[in-house]
Parts: structure tokens; C-alpha cells; sequence
């Protein structure tokens, strides 16, 4: 009882020198609110301004209070960043410039240190959103990560989506859909319950079949366990390209007409241009095929029979499907030749047969190679396309360019010793082309990079990414250059997107690309995982 009464005098006799030093405190020390802002009585209206869309040099108003006592006080009017021309004040109104490097986002005003954010405003420019283009409903959930050509003008898209265009079918578009020239389902192409998995890339063959190819385990639930891996073969009206095989004993199986299988993710197809072979580029090492005429050793049941060979990461198929050895093959080993030390993140071919590969990876072939690699026909080695040291760091994104030269983004800073923030181009023997230069480049932190990118028909370059700014300004994940790397005037009016681009194609007439991915908006406009771009 006695502690109990002494712990408890204790704590009183504490709790008041607390509450002593508590009140003392109230009068001592620096007022944590002497540096605090004076509020400026401005107010602004979000909801419009006057214009609400315009081209570069246009005059905008924007309306509020309080204005007029700050005229002289350092006033910043700036349009997504960019900062404009004031050419009149107000009590109520503020007039103002559309700047040069000006895109569709937010007009905010800057006084005496503080922001104030004001209504938004679309930059207009040449290139633009086609309105009549399917972009909405679109794809639903997840991503596009492909789009092909298809003979007649339509085009075919593949990625980890659940319905196209609202399609009402039983068990809507799974990973795969055929598409009209204006974005609009063609329902004339049927997936039944679809892909089970998701698609990377899609060749179609002059026999008017689709090669796809991904992380698939199935295709509209037709097949035993094991019968998809990663590739199948579908007929023009999307039905799965099978055969029926007697076994050993007389019975009858139906079984996938393309015998070929890969252990792991199939990430390119691309084919050669002479015969139509194809190139699959990925994350496996083996490819399989089976033989259905195996029997057990009791000789009641029948047995299927796989042959595996190791090809690791790149391999080609003849167009009928079967396994072309004369590429990247060593008969005396029955295997590849050695693979890339690292990621291959992106292949493309030439029209000389020639094939490209880009990524992690610093040897391939045992061969020290850099991150950037050129191989024959038969898939050796090209001696005479040489980098040096090459770039130092990831390459995420290889896109050929009209004149026989490559551009080549990803996280690098510097390619064989010389300056290349995220961006070079190289000429078509690997050396780096000088009359490219982004400066400062794509900026947004250690990890921001561009990913994709396409030289358009009037010879542009559009190029997507993780960046905020681009040398300095500000550029929500895209960016449209000139052929020396300089951003092109005029044509970076549109606002941030929202997402990855993962594809883009040109279109056949006119000037016009079509692009899929992750995103659900760009230039504050509403999308689906696709949109047509005009220019």
C-alpha cells in the first residue's frame, strides 16, 4: 500500500512541473508560424477560360478577384507549366499568350511565391486524336500489347484483355480481337472463350493464318493440358488450326495443327521477308514437339513422345511451322549457340533478312557484344555491324528509321564513351550517328526512360515513356522530335498520357498511327487502350 502511495505523490508532483514547463514554453522559443505566407486574397475560376482551347499565340482570359494589386508583383501566368506572356490585369481578369512549348493541362498562376491553380486549357496543334476512331468502349481491362495488319485493310490485336468494342458475346474478346479500319469490332472473327493467358505478338501469314504468340496455356478451352504452350495457329475466322492424329493403337486424337512449343514466353514473331519464316524471339530455352505414335512398353496404351532441343531465346520456324535448323542452330550439339548474358527486350528485321536484338544483355554467342547486337540471315553473328562499347546501360526500345539508321532509348547515358541521355541513333555499321541530339533529354528520375517509339510518315519521331519533362519541358510521357533529335515546334501540343504506350503501326494511306497499350486517357480526352492519331 505504502509504494502504492508513494508511486502515486510521485506522479502528481511530475504531472505539475509538466504542466509548469508547458506553460513557460508558451512564451519561449521561435514561433514555428513567424515565416508563414501573408494570404493574398486572390481567387480564381477553375471551371473555364476564355478561349478554352486555342493554338500556340493565342490570347487567353482567365477570370477571378484580387488580381489587380499584384500586377506589379511578379506575376507568372504559366500553361502546363510553360510560362506565358501577360498582356493585361485586372481586378477580374487576367489576359494572356498561349506560349511556344505550351500543351493541354492545367493554367496556373504564380504570386509572390504562391500558386494559385486555374482552369484547364487544350493546346490545339497538328497533331490530333481521330474522334471517329473506336478508342471508347475499346478494350477492357488490363492492356493491348499488339497490333498487326491484316490483308483487306482490317487489323488484328492481341494483349491480356477481357472484351473489345462491348462485343455482347457470351464470353466477350479474351486476349484477341480482329478489328475494322475505324476501331469497330469485326464480328466476323470469333475467339470462342479465348486466350488463357495474354499474347505479345502476332504474325500473319500469307495463307491468311495468325501465328500468336505470348504466355498461353490455351485457345477457347479446345485442348488438353499441355497441347498450347506460348504459340498457337489460328484460321482467318479465328478458329484454332487442329488435326486429328491416329496413334499406335488405332485411336483418334485431335490435337493442335502447329506441333511446336516453347517452355517459356514468346515476346516477338517477326518474319522474314523472303519466305515467311518465322523469327520467335523470348524468355525460353527450349523448343518441343511431339510424336503421337509412342506406345507403352506393355503395348496397351499409347504414349506421346517429346523431342526437346534447347534454343535459347531466339529460334525460327519454317512458315509451315516446322523447326528450321539452319538458323541459330549447332547440329553437332543438337542446340543453339549460346544466347544473350541477359534480357533480350526487343528484336526487328530487315528487309535483307537481318535481324536486330537489344537489351541487358553484353555477350551473345560468347561473344562480347554490347547491348546491341546484328545477325546474319542464319542468325550468326554480323561482323560488320560494330558499336564499340556501345551504350552503357539497358536498352529498352530498338526503332528502325527511314534512312538504314536505328534509334535505340532506354536507361544509358552515354554509347561507346560518348554523351546519349536515353536517346541515340546509330548508322547502320553500330557507330553512333552525331547529327542526333536530344540534349538533357527525357527526365524523371533514375528509372525514367522512353519504351516505344515509331518514325512517322512525314518523318517525325514519336516517342512514349516513364518522363515528366524533356529537356527542361514538360512533356507528360510523350514527345515528338525532329530527325536531328530537337523537339518538334509545334507538334507537342498534346497533354500528358496516362500509361504506356506497348505498339504502334502507321497507317497504310495518309498520315495516321494507330496506338495500343496500358492507357485509359491522353490529352485529357478518354481512351480504351487504342486510339488513332492524326497528323
Amino acid at each position: 500500500m505504502m509504494n502504492i502511495q508513494r508511486l502515486s505523490q510521485w506522479g502528481g508532483a511530475l504531472l505539475l512541473l509538466l504542466c509548469a514547463a508547458c506553460k513557460k514554453d508558451q512564451y519561449t522559443g521561435k514561433d514555428p508560424y513567424a515565416d508563414a505566407k501573408e494570404p493574398l486574397n486572390i481567387k480564381i475560376d477553375k471551371t473555364t477560360a476564355a478561349p478554352a482551347t486555342g493554338s500556340i499565340g493565342t490570347t487567353v482570359t482567365i477570370t477571378g478577384s484580387g488580381f489587380l494589386k499584384y500586377k506589379d508583383s511578379a506575376m507568372v501566368i504559366k500553361f502546363n507549366d510553360a510560362p506565358g506572356d501577360i498582356t493585361s490585369v485586372t481586378e477580374s481578369t487576367i489576359t494572356a499568350k498561349v506560349p511556344e512549348n505550351a500543351s493541354t493541362g492545367i493554367i496556373s498562376l504564380t504570386v509572390k511565391r504562391q500558386l494559385f491553380a486555374g482552369p484547364s486549357f487544350r493546346v490545339t496543334g497538328p497533331v490530333t486524336i481521330d474522334p471517329l476512331f473506336h478508342s471508347v468502349p475499346g478494350a477492357a481491362k488490363n492492356f493491348v500489347s499488339t497490333i498487326s495488319f491484316v490483308p483487306g485493310g482490317k487489323y488484328i490485336i492481341g494483349g491480356d484483355f477481357e472484351d473489345y468494342d462491348n462485343s455482347g458475346a457470351k464470353n466477350g474478346y479474351r486476349g484477341l480481337a480482329r478489328i475494322n479500319a475505324d476501331g469497330s469490332l469485326d464480328r466476323d472473327f470469333k475467339v470462342g472463350k479465348g486466350i488463357a493467358g495474354y499474347v505479345n505478338s502476332i504474325a500473319v501469314q500469307a495463307s491468311g493464318k495468325y501465328i500468336v504468340g505470348g504466355s498461353i496455356s490455351n485457345y477457347d478451352e479446345r485442348f488438353k493440358s499441355g497441347y498450347v504452350r506460348n504459340i498457337v495457329r489460328l484460321h482467318p475466322n479465328g478458329m484454332y488450326d487442329s488435326t486429328v492424329v491416329t496413334t499406335a493403337l488405332g485411336n483418334h486424337d485431335t490435337v493442335p495443327g502447329l506441333n511446336a512449343y516453347l517452355d517459356g514466353n514468346i515476346d516477338k514473331i517477326l518474319q522474314t521477308p523472303d519466305s515467311g519464316k518465322l523469327v520467335l524471339v523470348g524468355n525460353f530455352s527450349y523448343f518441343m514437339r511431339r510424336d503421337y505414335s509412342g506406345i507403352s512398353v506393355d503395348g496397351k496404351r499409347d504414349s506421346i513422345l517429346v523431342d526437346s532441343i534447347r534454343m535459347e531465346g531466339v529460334m525460327r520456324l519454317n512458315e509451315d511451322g516446322s523447326f528450321d535448323a539452319t538458323f541459330n542452330y549447332d547440329a553437332g550439339r543438337r542446340r543453339s549457340y549460346e544466347g544473350a548474358n541477359g534480357p533480350i527486350a526487343t528484336a526487328i528485321i530487315q528487309a535483307d533478312g537481318k535481324m536486330l536484338l537489344a537489351g541487358s544483355f553484353t555477350r551473345y554467342h560468347n561473344q562480347l557484344t554490347g547491348r546491341v547486337v546484328r545477325l546474319n540471315p542464319n542468325g550468326e553473328i554480323d561482323p560488320t555491324f560494330n558499336m564499340g562499347a556501345g551504350p552503357d546501360d539497358r536498352v529498352l526500345m530498338l526503332t528502325p528509321l527511314k534512312d538504314g539508321r536505328y534509334l535505340i532509348g532506354g536507361l544509358f547515358s552515354k554509347v561507346n564513351g560518348k554523351e546519349a541521355h536515353r536517346l541515340a541513333v546509330l548508322n547502320a555499321d553500330g557507330s553512333l550517328y552525331d547529327g542526333f541530339s536530344v540534349g538533357t533529354g527525357p527526365d524523371a528520375g533514375p528509372d525514367g526512360s522512353p519504351t516505344t517509339a515509331i518514325q512517322l510518315k512525314n518523318g517525325k519521331i514519336f516517342v512514349n515513356g516513364f518522363f515528366d519533362t524533356f529537356s527542361g519541358v514538360k512533356r507528360g510521357g510523350t514527345i515528338i522530335l525532329d530527325e536531328d533529335g530537337k523537339m518538334s515546334k509545334g507538334y507537342n501540343s498534346m497533354g500528358a498520357i496516362d500509361n504506356m504506350v506497348l505498339d504502334m503501326l502507321n497507317l497504310p494511306n495518309g498520315n495516321g498511327t494507330i496506338m495500343v497499350g496500358r492507357f485509359l486517357g491522353y490529352d485529357q480526352l478518354p481512351l480504351n487502350r487504342i486510339m488513332l492519331l492524326r497528323y
